[in-house]
């Protein structure tokens, strides 16, 4: 569980934002690192005639780790990254699994993955990439298992927004109750949740945003991941975009929203990141401005001293 007196020194510290990266560094006693793997697992939303979420590539998008790659087997993604890690001082680790809906398979296959992730020693835990209507009572009950023998178990969950018009407008094919039932289950289990949003999807207005981080907090989301919405090749958003239809955020614009939306945010959910992983060039198409992670972060806590605020200062249930 998350130890909100941790959060509190670090704000009492000076921090604004209540990092993920200096929660974990307060509150463990060794370096970590979560090592992201690729399983080989594909969406429910992709095997339908709709092809998937109007953001994401028909074949995915590339991810930039070497071995975090289908064309190596689980055992040789997991032990060549922590190999490398452990080169650098890392002592324990998560595996991250992530591209695609993780938990998309049956049971027994699933069961075998996370056994073969949790083997090693010097793994605490793992984070599983999914969607809210894949988290079925009988894959939460094996997780559950695991946090019982003292593992750390994060589910890394495709939130999006909290409106039913945008989930329906994005093709999400999943519903708002879904991902409340996703989390409720998750907390009554004591596994992690980590949501994922997305903040300037079309249509969404500044209200409505702030509404969805108002409600994760009401839900007690352990952490969050913002997003801007990018525009890549190969998606239908693509093809809002040069029909008009669609214009990404503006850098100002998204570092302004970021911080509005940490402000309407409650103080305890970590978060673990507000950009992107960087999108290969060849692929994206717009925005036009760096999404790198520390610079966006660095600027989004420039613009919260100049406000001289934080997270959770407009935050009221």
């Amino acid at each position: 569980m998350i130890d909100k007196s941790i959060i509190d020194e670090m704000y009492r510290e000076g921090y604004r934002v209540a990092q993920y990266g200096i929660y974990t560094k307060k509150s463990k006693p060794y370096k970590t690192f979560k090592i992201p793997v690729d399983a080989g697992f594909s969406c429910p939303n992709k095997n339908n005639d709709d092809s998937g979420c109007i953001f994401c590539p028909k074949m995915g998008r590339p991810i930039a780790v070497k071995y975090c790659n289908i064309k190596y087997p689980l055992k040789e993604q997991i032990e060549m990254q922590m190999k490398k890690q452990k080169s650098k001082g890392i002592e324990k680790f998560y595996i991250y699994f992530y591209p695609g809906t993780n938990t998309y398979a049956d049971l027994e296959t699933l069961k075998e993955l996370w056994d073969l992730a949790l083997s090693y020693d010097d793994v605490i835990g793992l984070s599983i990439g999914t969607r809210p209507d894949c988290l079925e009572k009988e894959k939460l009950d094996i997780l559950e298992e695991y946090v019982k023998e003292g593992y750390e178990i994060w589910i890394d969950l495709g939130i999006q927004t909290m409106h039913q018009k945008t989930l329906e407008l994005l093709n999400r094919k999943h519903n708002v109750s879904d991902t409340i039932r996703a989390i409720k289950e998750c907390k009554k289990r004591n596994i992690l949740v980590c949501g994922h949003v997305i903040l300037g999807l079309p249509n969404e207005t500044w209200s409505e945003m702030m509404e969805t981080a108002r409600i994760l907090s009401i839900l007690e989301v352990d952490a969050l991941k913002i997003y801007p919405l990018v525009v890549v090749k190969n998606t239908k958003l693509e093809e809002m975009y040069w029909r008009g239809e669609y214009r990404a955020l503006d850098e100002k614009q998204y570092i302004n929203l970021v911080c509005d939306f940490l402000e309407h945010l409650s103080p305890y959910v970590l978060i673990q990141r507000i950009s992107k992983d960087k999108v290969p060039e060849d692929i994206k198409v717009s925005p036009e401005w760096s999404l790198s992670r520390l610079r966006i972060l660095n600027e989004v806590n420039k613009e919260l001293e100049r406000r001289n605020s934080r997270q959770g200062a407009k935050y009221n249930l």
